[in-house]
């Protein structure tokens, strides 16, 4: 997997410009005995300010930044190095900013705050970032000090906590990761292990060009990538590789053992997957799904099986929960140890569409009927579950709540909620039908804020909903050490 963090490209160059509005932004206290121009003039000067940037809607870890420049201002109209303009008025701050094209879309503000009090500064401003397809949006926070004439400028260092996976902890193993680079300048591991953050593990440069870094990890399966430079690349001196879902590879080791239903046991009784076309005339195009059948599944047979409708992640495709999910696996162990009862999964295409608009019609109004009347599918809301991982996340939420009389069950799995692919949803007026389920990572970087906010929006709303939260990342890892307990859960709410 490489995850594509659009926030990463464009936070640092829109910030500074901004800032630079900003400081203007003074709470000037304007008194009768006091000419308006010299209030004004307090704000004058160079200013150093600290940015912290929550960019985690948009796939980002955070961003801290520091950034001095200089504000002048002429009868309250201020300026700035870059040539951004404010206006003072009583105690209000206003200035315009225009859109900065970056990485295929622009950035634009839509609203920002401040104060100065003396020599202090404490702001904020939000800003959203869209390429006409895909939209995100994100805060930035700052504080800092107005420097006077001559006075040096004190940068200060942000603190970051050493990693644990750095240092021998109970229960880890040792694994030195390693590759010769000689011509490379900087070189990071990225992975499961960071959770893949291009900016967390920097290796060390050894003789001979030679990098290494040794990680404390815990037991079972990791995936990796080495950041050469700003090149991702996978391991070429390590053998075992996984689909990364991007049309490349993820490199893994195995610490220890693996998750017992992950792995295949040439022992017992399997289901078959079917990959298939469909000739969509909703898309004008073929749109290929997987079809996972159990065992024992059987056209002669007329028994009927419950449904479970499984989207993948953003711009991954429909064998993603089959080559990196392991889904089948899991499937067939679980049913052979009796755990779950048996059912038939649907994996669709999805592309980077959210599954809304096009993609929603051809799920809904083709793929779901088709099946239906191709396979020995048990009818009904009560038989039929959506689930998905991080975009899939979003679908399965979105497609649960936009037809509820088809499906009975909604598990988004670290779903990434950017609301603003369903601006019609209001929690307070909706009258949820389909049991909720979700599940995320503490740890993941990418989709646990809009997890919370989502759950804040529903508990607000009077919704019931079950929120399974534990310590885990935006990763295969996280999701293939839940699919037993997910499986479990849908397999039980379709055999009460």
């Amino acid at each position: 997997m490489r995850k594509i963090n659009k926030a990463r490209y464009f936070t640092g160059m829109v910030i500074a410009p901004l800032l630079l509005a900003l400081t203007g932004c003074g709470d000037a206290k304007v008194t009768p005995s006091e000419p308006l121009s010299s209030v004004c003039a307090q704000v004058a000067g160079k200013w150093s300010l600290i940015t912290e940037t929550d960019d985690s809607l948009c796939g980002g870890s955070g961003k801290t930044e520091e950034t001095v420049f200089t504000v002048t201002q002429k009868q309250c109209q201020l300026t700035n190095d870059n040539g951004s303009m404010g206006t003072i008025d009583g105690t209000d701050i206003t200035w315009t900013m225009p859109p900065w094209s970056v990485n295929g879309g622009d950035v634009t503000y839509s609203q920002a705050s401040a104060k100065i009090q003396g020599k202090q500064i404490i702001g904020s401003y939000e800003w959203t970032w869209s390429d006409g397809h895909y939209q995100c949006s994100g805060v930035s926070k700052l504080h800092g000090s107005l420097v006077d004439n001559g006075e040096k400028v004190q940068r200060q260092a942000v603190n970051k906590e050493k990693n644990p996976m750095l240092s021998p902890r109970e229960g880890t193993i040792a694994h030195t990761f390693s590759l010769q680079a000689a011509d490379a300048k900087t070189v990071y591991l990225a992975g499961e292990m960071s959770d893949w953050q291009d900016d967390v593990f920097k290796m060390q440069q050894g003789e001979k060009g030679n990098w290494d870094l040794t990680l404390y990890l815990l037991p079972g399966a990791w995936q990796y990538k080495f950041v050469i430079d700003e090149q991702w690349r996978y391991d070429h001196n390590n053998p075992k590789t996984i689909d990364d879902g991007f049309d490349g590879f993820n490199s893994v080791i195995v610490l220890g053992k693996e998750i017992a239903a992950s792995i295949p046991n040439p022992d017992i009784a399997h289901g078959v997957i079917i990959n298939n076309d469909f000739d969509s005339k909703v898309l004008a195009g073929k749109s290929p799904f997987s079809l996972y059948l159990p065992p024992g599944y059987s056209p002669e047979s007329g028994k009927t099986y419950p449904l479970l409708v499984l989207l993948h992640g953003y711009g991954a495709n429909f064998q993603q929960w089959v080559k990196v999910g392991k889904i089948q696996h899991f499937m067939d162990n679980l049913i052979n140890a009796g755990v779950i009862k048996p059912f038939i999964i649907v994996m669709p295409s999805g592309a980077k569409s959210q599954y809304i608009k096009g993609r929603e019609t051809h799920i809904m109004d083709e793929l779901i009927p088709y099946l239906r009347s191709q396979y020995h599918i048990k009818l009904g809301r009560a038989y039929t579950a959506i689930s998905g991982e991080s975009m899939g996340g979003f679908g399965a939420f979105y497609l649960a709540q936009r037809h509820p009389e088809v499906f009975g069950l909604s598990v988004p799995l670290s779903g990434y909620f950017d609301m603003h692919n369903y601006p019609e949803f209001k929690a307070e007026k909706s009258v949820l039908q389909s049991t909720l389920y979700f599940y995320c990572g503490t740890d993941d970087h990418i989709s646990y804020a809009s997890n919370e906010a989502l759950v804040k929006l529903l508990k607000k709303g009077g919704i019931d909903f079950t929120y399974n939260k534990a310590p885990g990342n935006h990763t295969w890892r996280y999701w293939n050490a839940i699919s037993t307990d997910v499986l479990t859960n849908i397999s039980a709410f379709f055999n009460p």
